[in-house]
């Protein structure tokens, strides 16, 4: 299934005019496509969704973390750092012409800020971070890609004040006790991630030297 079917399929539930459908969608489309984005774009929706299809039966709500995964990185600016705020408050104004309930727009709005923190106490907030930071724990070559593809996002950022925020991160990442929230991403990805990370932390720190 394309990202387009998957949105029309879940939105269809939700109201039955096909001009506000079509409407959310190229939206989406328009905003996942900007020339900024290197990694967070429409393929990072598309790795997402492969990751929702098969773990599906694990979710409580699938609809509220399907929508989040579509606008969980619609706003994506790198000089700023409430992207993620900026991404929840837009997706419930985009969203508002659906017939959502309260609790699921609420829902929605809190999965998408949990993707800044990495943390939540919501199993379905734990699978979306684990789907989104699934792309650590995949193998040397796909990491490596992903390495380039965030530094090509950051390109107007300055080499040595890249490699400084870049170190922080990794950082972060490899002192969490987990990265991954669920028992099934840690089992699966924890051990890789961390060494990913350990590996390009220590060619930044070479680089300094």
């Amino acid at each position: 299934m394309t990202l387009q079917e998957y949105f029309y399929q879940l939105t269809h539930k939700y109201t039955s005019r096909k001009e506000d459908i079509f409407s959310l969608w190229k939206t989406i489309q328009k905003k996942y496509s900007e020339n900024h984005r290197a990694y967070h774009n429409l393929n990072h929706l598309t790795e997402l969704f492969n990751y929702y299809k098969q773990y599906s039966e694990e979710l409580k709500n699938k609809d509220v973390v399907a929508f989040s995964i579509f606008y969980h990185d619609v706003i994506y600016n790198i000089w700023k750092k409430d992207n993620e705020e900026k991404s929840a408050e837009f997706a419930i104004k985009e969203l508002s012409p659906l017939s959502l309930s309260p609790t699921i727009a609420n829902s929605i709005k809190e999965q998408i800020i949990a993707t800044k923190t990495h943390e939540s106490k919501n199993m379905d907030s734990q699978f979306l971070i684990d789907f989104d930071l699934a792309i650590l724990g995949q193998s040397e070559e796909v990491y490596q890609k992903y390495t380039h593809s965030i530094r090509k996002e950051y390109k107007l950022v300055p080499d040595f004040m890249y490699k400084k925020g870049r170190k922080k991160v990794l950082e972060h990442f490899i002192n969490k006790p987990s990265i991954y929230k669920t028992s099934i991403f840690i089992d699966l990805y924890e051990k890789k991630a961390k060494k990913n990370l350990e590996t390009e932390l220590n060619k930044l720190k070479n680089g300094f030297e």
